[in-house]
């Protein structure tokens, strides 16, 4: 036994390497309902990016002599009003669809983001500032100012995902704010200071990246919300145009036909709510995988 112990000693035992986000995808994938729906957000996203390649028809491609036909060999989900295969629509839809859910946050994290980080890193008239105008841009209902840019500039997926975009910047300024001011105090804040490090290399290297968390979690959960948005305004005519596909024009062109068909409107409406819920999910899942108290 001595000689199994002093065997035991000498081999060095295996160290566990632990980083934060080692944990939090340690935290994330214990979460079963986010795994899956992961996966179907991994799923719409490479249909999305893939799209040509995987529908069987083009989007913009009409046979006017197979209009509103049920499903068949040709057309496994059938075919709308014109004659355009509802399954290739539904494809090149989720283009659309990521396309404005992962751009339009991230157009409001570079308007946002900056404004929250000189608020709360320098303070003072720089805050005050910030404060007045996210105040300013709070009273005004984002859907209102949204309505106002597209009836000035038109519609279409540029414009819609440019003005979601624009009037999207408060919460990510807000969230950005609140991290600096919590950070900018800490102890390795301090011993950068001490040193002499310019303050655009603590903001950018030392508190951004320990500010992260959140500021991924926040882009994740802006994502669903994205894409019910332009959802919203293509169902109100005012978003995504003929010929680029859209689940919320879907949607309103299958309801003038859902007793003829109803899977020409039912189909989008399911696609919408699998990938919002999908992507609240995800949101979710790395809201408990972030947090830094969750336990092991």
């Amino acid at each position: 036994m001595s000689a199994i112990a002093t065997i035991a000693q000498v081999i060095p035992r295996r160290r566990v390497h632990s980083s934060p986000w080692g944990d939090a995808w340690r935290r994330y994938r214990r979460n079963r309902m986010a795994l899956v729906s992961a996966f179907i957000a991994g799923l719409t996203v490479f249909l999305a990016i893939f799209a040509p390649l995987i529908a069987p028809y083009s989007f913009s491609y009409a046979d006017l002599a197979a209009t509103l036909q049920g499903p068949s060999a040709h057309h496994l989900l059938g075919t709308d009003e014109i004659g355009r295969d509802v399954l290739s629509r539904l494809i090149y839809g989720a283009r659309t669809s990521m396309t404005v859910g992962f751009l339009v946050p991230l157009i409001g994290l570079l308007i946002g983001m900056p404004v929250g980080a000189v608020a709360g890193w320098f303070g003072r008239r720089s805050d005050f500032i910030a404060l007045r105008l996210i105040e300013a841009s709070t009273a005004i209902p984002p859907i209102l100012v949204g309505l106002l840019l597209i009836a000035i500039y038109g519609s279409g997926l540029f414009h819609v995902t440019l003005f979601l975009g624009i009037v999207s910047w408060v919460p990510f300024a807000r969230l950005t704010r609140a991290q600096f001011i919590a950070l900018r105090e800490r102890e390795f804040v301090t011993a950068a200071r001490a040193i002499g490090t310019p303050p655009w290399r603590i903001m950018l290297l030392h508190i951004l990246p320990n500010a992260a968390g959140p500021i991924i979690l926040l882009f994740a959960l802006s994502i669903p919300a994205a894409i019910s948005a332009e959802a919203s305004y293509s169902f109100l005519g005012l978003g995504v145009q003929d010929p680029v596909p859209s689940w919320g024009k879907m949607i309103t062109e299958g309801g003038q036909y859902i007793q003829i068909d109803p899977l020409f409107s039912l189909l989008p409406m399911l696609c919408l709510a699998l990938t919002t819920l999908s992507f609240n999910f995800v949101g979710d899942g790395l809201r408990d995988a972030l947090d830094p108290n969750a336990l092991e």
